[in-house]
């Protein structure tokens, strides 16, 4: 209990000593690991949270989950193809994404 504490009084004096330019921010108390995505678009510039990349069959069998920090989707693609052959044993041969993977091979 004495650990816990000591925690939590450690992120309380990170968020009430950070400021504008810190880096590392902590953006929510309850989930101390989300990050501010800048998504770039006029009606909303940032988003909170983190990306997950979800890899599922063509009938709808999900192979794999993989949490990443604030990174570029097409920058996920191998490690996420990656984590699904070290669960499933199954090297992929097609793969279909969204835009925000466009000229990833």
């Amino acid at each position: 209990m004495k650990i816990r504490i000591k925690e939590l009084l450690e992120l309380y004096h990170k968020v009430l000593s950070q400021t504008k330019k810190s880096k590392n921010k902590i953006y929510s108390l309850h989930e101390p690991n989300v990050e501010c995505i800048s998504k770039g678009k006029e009606p909303k510039k940032y988003e909170f949270g983190n990306k997950v990349s979800i890899i599922r069959s063509w009938n709808g069998v999900i192979l794999g989950a993989k949490s990443f920090r604030n990174e570029y989707d097409g920058h996920t693609i191998c490690e996420s193809l990656n984590h699904v052959f070290d669960l499933t044993g199954i090297h992929l041969k097609e793969l279909a994404g969204d835009r925000g993977y466009r000229g990833q091979k």
